[in-house]
């Protein structure tokens, strides 16, 4: 097994930096998830892992070797990219035993490694088909079951479930972690889909504009965002963003933004007094209540969007204060009144300008 070590490193791509100092250790055997939007920088880091982009600056290191000029034929790494290529003018199963015959490995092998991963992907039914006949998932799961059959010590894929349906994705999921495990293969995937992230990765890299933002376990970042980025683009629906002020009532500071008003005993808030902050609230922690007796809120229902046992509904005021909440089916109705509560507890606040997390909880 082998560890992925990012030292410093910097990438330039037409004299435009776009992956700015990045230091992210993959453990050996360990499954880390890149997560970040369209040209957040998620394609190049794994580029430069496997040697295909040349760094500006900093070091590559697998395990105790620094591979940073090294060819990538000497890196003993297999990539899964976007576009999932694979040979057309051999079927499934001289695809999947591709890389091996390159590699001079006795025809036993090979069949005893294309079958494995035929099973393990359920791919029996297509060794003998083109790859022309076949759809973008499963030239995907052909191209993933590939990069397993090499053995090699790390595996890198880049958005390797983009045209797979959500059913199978799920199935694929919970093979490519059993394999993965079997082999202790350090497995570094690049997504922009958060459920992808969540449901594969022992740790998520947060990505935003070439920089890493944020590490963590999907639990951490899930409920401990380190910035807004971070809670925007992490969870469904996202985290409520409203621009807020630290004052003061009555002799009591509060977090106030427009009409909803929390007091807070977080003495730390008292350096913020007079400050604008942006307050972070999961759509699961507004608590709705159809009557909007003693509520800290009384909204409209805007929107809903029915989400099985649960229902996603869009609340405002007139003033102008928007909150989206997650609730338990059926819901209230559209164009209700509705109570609505926030616990202290639950809110984060973040600095508006730099966009980091102040403190969780007022």
């Amino acid at each position: 097994m082998t560890s992925i070590i990012l030292r410093d490193v910097s990438v330039d791509h037409d004299n435009h930096r776009v992956i700015d100092g990045l230091n992210l250790t993959v453990d050996s055997g360990e499954r880390v998830a890149l997560l970040g939007p369209s040209g957040c920088g998620k394609t190049t880091i794994l580029r430069v892992i496997a040697g295909l982009d040349q760094v500006a600056e900093g070091r590559v290191l697998l395990g105790e070797r620094d591979v940073t000029g090294l060819h990538p034929r000497d890196r003993n790494i297999a990539m899964v990219n976007q576009e999932a290529s694979l040979q057309p003018h051999l079927n499934v199963e001289r695809n999947l035993g591709f890389a091996l015959r390159l590699r001079k490995v006795p025809q036993e092998q090979i069949d005893e490694r294309v079958e494995a991963e035929s099973r393990a992907f359920s791919l029996k039914d297509l060794l003998r088909r083109r790859p022309k006949t076949l759809s973008g998932g499963e030239r995907h799961e052909v191209a993933l079951a590939r990069s397993l059959v090499r053995r090699s010590s790390v595996l890198l894929m880049d958005e390797p479930f983009s045209k797979i349906d959500p059913v199978r994705r799920g199935i694929l999921l919970r093979e490519l972690i059993q394999v993965q495990e079997g082999y202790g293969v350090t497995l570094l995937i690049a997504t922009n889909d958060q459920r992808v992230a969540l449901g594969l990765a022992e740790r998520i890299a947060v990505i935003e504009k070439g920089r890493l933002v944020q590490v963590g376990s999907p639990n951490e970042v899930y409920n401990e965002p380190a910035s807004t980025f971070a809670a925007g683009f992490i969870g469904s629906p996202p985290m409520n963003l409203i621009d807020g002020i630290v004052t003061r009532l009555d002799g009591q500071v509060h977090v106030q933004a427009g009409p909803l008003s929390l007091p807070t005993w977080n003495t730390a808030l008292t350096s913020y007094l007079g400050a604008p902050v942006t307050l972070g609230i999961r759509p699961q922690d507004v608590q709705v209540d159809p009557s909007p007796r003693g509520a800290v809120l009384r909204l409209q229902v805007v929107r809903r969007e029915f989400m099985g046992k649960e229902v996603t509904v869009h609340l405002a005021t007139g003033s102008g204060l928007h909150l989206t909440a997650t609730v338990p089916h059926p819901g209230p109705d559209l164009d209700g009144r509705v109570g609505v509560t926030i616990l202290p507890a639950e809110v984060h606040l973040f600095d508006p300008v730099a966009g980091t997390l102040i403190t969780h909880g007022v």
